[in-house]
């Protein structure tokens, strides 16, 4: 084994307070990292702001580490130039040629090692340097296949315009037409231990899924998950995998065969309407059923189930999950 400060300069960032910058955007702007971070999926980003006089930017490619918070340790290899927050620390590879499969490979390390701290009591200020690391890269890390953002965010076929909503072009269906609306099932957090199947709560993150539980699927995969009870109401998510869903959860089994890219262009249009329902006024199972949501028509006023397939074929990052659409079925 090895510690961090034999292959990294360890600094300590801008300490900046994001609060007194100037806000910008995501394109002009220079990321703020801080702690906690604050974006999803945004590798500790918190925002973006304008440059500041006097203080320049740590570069792409280096690692941050939250020294303290919740998320004590998260640990991220920044893909652009970046301030800093209080309690975050900046690791650039001593050898500057290091791949970027290798400071991935770090920051995972490192970023395990918080269960040896507490988020407001032992903090790694001190002692992140001394962190022990293999002293060896495995050899599964070089041969990892990296997705980039350009190959993810292709296209599966070509893109089509959306259909213009006027007379004869779109209709509205209930719900009860199209799928049979169940109930997902109630279970408490006590009867609820680890597992492998995928728990489906009132979340609007994670399409979904809470947790992994001991409990047996209930629901089969192609098939929707939608919230009616709590703040996340009205999020619809595709389950391309059997699940036990939650009686937070109202589930939507096709009555015909639609495939992974009709129903996602459904749960879309579900979520679009979620503003009609609140926490006061639930969209209970039979609110639900009775629910239309407005789909575009064929030449015979059938929901033209073609188009909406090819429409979602079209789109950016389709290319991204055809490997999820083709095992759950055409």
């Amino acid at each position: 084994m090895t510690i961090v400060s034999d292959i990294f300069n360890v600094e300590y960032g801008s300490k900046l307070d994001m609060n007194k910058m100037e806000a910008a955007n995501k394109i002009s702007g220079i990321a703020f990292v801080g702690r906690r971070g604050g974006l999803t999926g945004s590798s500790g980003i918190s925002g973006y702001v304008a440059p500041v006089p006097g203080i320049d930017p740590f570069p792409a490619g280096t690692i941050t580490v939250a020294l303290g918070g919740s998320r004590l340790l998260s640990s991220y290899v920044q893909q652009r130039a970046f301030y800093t927050a209080q309690n975050v620390a900046v690791l650039s590879p001593i050898d500057k040629k290091m791949p970027l499969k290798h400071r991935l490979f770090y920051a995972m390390c490192i970023k395990h090692n918080a269960f040896r701290y507490t988020a407001f009591g032992r903090e790694a200020n001190r002692t992140l340097g001394t962190i022990q690391l293999p002293n060896k890269i495995p050899s599964w890390v070089s041969t990892l296949h990296m997705p980039t953002h350009e190959g993810l965010s292709q296209a599966l076929a070509k893109p089509l315009p959306l259909k213009a909503v006027t007379k004869g072009a779109w209709r509205d269906f209930a719900l009860e037409e199209l799928f049979e609306v169940k109930k997902g099932r109630r279970v408490t957090k006590a009867d609820r231990l680890p597992g492998s199947t995928r728990f489906i709560g009132a979340s609007e993150k994670n399409n979904g899924i809470t947790d992994l539980a001991s409990l047996d699927p209930v629901f089969p995969a192609g098939t929707l998950t939608v919230v009616y009870n709590g703040n996340s109401v009205g999020n619809a998510f595709y389950q391309d995998s059997e699940y036990f869903a939650c009686d937070d959860v109202n589930v939507l089994v096709p009555r015909s065969p639609m495939s992974c890219w009709i129903l996602l262009f459904v749960a879309a249009v579900i979520k679009h309407g979620r503003s009609r329902f609140t926490y006061g006024y639930k969209w209970t199972l039979a609110r639900m059923r009775t629910t239309t949501v407005s789909l575009p028509l064929d030449a015979k006023g059938n929901p033209d189930w073609e188009y909406m397939e090819s429409f979602m074929k079209g789109l950016p990052f389709s290319a991204a999950i055809h490997s999820v659409c083709t095992k759950a079925g055409p």
